[in-house]
């Protein structure tokens, strides 16, 4: 999970904390952290210079998913206006505006090609790409619309209040949320506690230290509680990866790595597991009580296996535990082959 401050703020938080809201759409970040478990994760904010638009048209609209600082996906669309290029939430009134574009690869899944692209501090992905192909050839990029008129940058927490980073950790670790995750993965010995000066200088907002059974984050380098929610499983994701090995293992057979270099848990099968966790996780809580048709959560479901794969099988193995044994989706994603790996 990531930290810092930068002149598209709007588009991190509109887009970042969208995905917080409790419906089919929502969801609760990247990471970057050591390649051992013993002490595990965090993610480092990226940003961009801004550029100039005025060569394109105006009125044009994009579908697509946003991934909002290694969120899971939300979607909405794209389109230019007078402000500049902005993304508008397909739930909620939510918009954000993004300064530059650039084409990160394509995904050609089940025959059909899937345009990932590169925006500011996040990805947008969309199979109608349509003039955005042309915005990335174009040197200036898109324009963000002035620096001076960009909103001060938001904190999960007042940075003037020295118990205010420790409160807001002890408050998510005890939630209902909390309890749902506990349920799945188990609670750690130790209470939950801060990522020490160490961690914080390396960039980490949260870690899990094996030998200590411990976890702790960094909400002062949060932005929003979907940041919050997202480190909490991702942690405790690599909690269950001590105490499960043979059932991560028989599920993981498989699975493809993440094709995106930017994306936490890239080159890495640890936190790429952990943030697949994360990533099921957060599907599970926001269709838990959507009344959206299972067609609908299904067709989400893929979008957050095509950012990190083994989304989706997590998503089934997780299904059967007494967690979910009332949601709407068990009985269409439960198989054979994951009962299997829940014996092992």
């Amino acid at each position: 999970m990531n930290s810092g401050s930068r002149s598209v703020c709007l588009f991190l938080i509109g887009a970042g904390c969208a995905a917080a809201l409790p419906s089919i759409w929502g969801g609760p970040v990247g990471y970057a952290a050591p390649s051992v478990l013993a002490s595990v994760d965090t993610t480092r904010p990226k940003g961009s210079p801004s550029t100039d638009s005025g060569w394109l048209e105006r009125g044009w609209v994009i579908p697509g998913y946003l991934s909002s600082w290694g969120l899971p996906p939300l979607p909405g669309q794209f389109s230019l206006t007078d402000t500049g290029l902005v993304f508008r939430s397909a739930v909620g009134d939510l918009s954000a505006r993004a300064a530059t574009i650039s084409l990160a690869y394509i995904d050609d899944e089940n025959g059909r090609a899937h345009y990932i692209f590169r925006i500011d501090t996040g990805v947008f992905e969309t199979d109608a790409p349509g003039p955005l192909l042309a915005a990335t050839a174009h040197p200036m990029g898109v324009d963000s619309g002035s620096p001076s008129r960009a909103p001060p940058v938001r904190r999960l927490v007042d940075g003037s209040d020295p118990a205010a980073p420790l409160r807001a950790a002890r408050q998510i670790a005890a939630s209902r949320y909390a309890d749902s995750l506990y349920g799945l993965f188990g609670q750690p010995r130790a209470p939950l506690g801060l990522v020490g000066r160490r961690g914080r200088a390396a960039g980490r907002i949260g870690e899990y230290i094996a030998s200590r059974d411990s976890l702790a984050l960094d909400p002062s380098h949060m932005t929003c509680e979907a940041q919050l929610r997202h480190a909490l499983a991702h942690e405790l994701g690599h909690r269950w990866q001590v105490r499960a090995k043979a059932q991560l293992a028989a599920l993981w057979a498989g699975v493809p790595a993440i094709r995106d270099p930017k994306r936490y848990g890239y080159a890495d099968r640890s936190e790429h597991q952990a943030e697949a966790i994360a990533f099921a996780v957060s599907f599970l809580q926001t269709t838990a009580g959507s009344a959206a048709p299972a067609a609908s959560s299904l067709g989400l479901l893929e979008h957050y296996e095509l950012l990190v794969p083994g989304t989706r099988t997590l998503t089934r193995y997780l299904l059967l535990q007494p967690v979910y044994r009332t949601h709407p989706l068990r009985s269409l994603l439960t198989t054979d082959r994951i009962r299997y790996a829940r014996e092992k």
